[in-house]
């Protein structure tokens, strides 16, 4: 199957109606990986970068980006934008700031609750 996109579309992961547990399992199994992660570290540096820049700058061939910024987008983390034949990956800080700030207010919660166990017994 071949992609057709006019010049300068934005290419967005299909919606999903899935919960936010759901949509945080996603975005922490698409972080799970090094590789990912450093693309993702990489963007958070930079507004835009194209695919070959963020292989050579991950050291990884333009191939396994591309695998592995699927994953990422199908995620929702990352957002894609073609220009001509050159596809510019950038940052969907939006979803990864509310993703966080979601759930470090249920860990607050818990811990508030006192429902965590000491981490040192005594």
């Amino acid at each position: 199957m071949t992609e057709h996109f006019q010049p300068g579309e934005t290419i967005a992961p299909s919606p999903t109606n899935c919960t936010p547990t759901e949509q945080r399992a996603k975005i922490f199994a698409a972080l799970s990986d090094p590789t990912r992660l450093r693309i993702v570290e990489l963007l958070a540096e930079k507004s835009e970068m194209s695919g070959s820049e963020i292989a050579a700058q991950s050291g990884i061939s333009l191939a396994l980006f591309c695998h592995h910024s699927k994953m990422l987008a199908e995620a929702g983390i990352i957002q894609v934008r073609r220009e001509g034949q050159t596809k510019y990956n950038s940052l969907n800080r939006e979803l990864l700031l509310s993703c966080f700030t979601s759930f470090q207010g249920l860990c607050a919660a818990k811990a508030m609750s006192g429902c965590n166990p000491p981490l040192i017994a005594d």
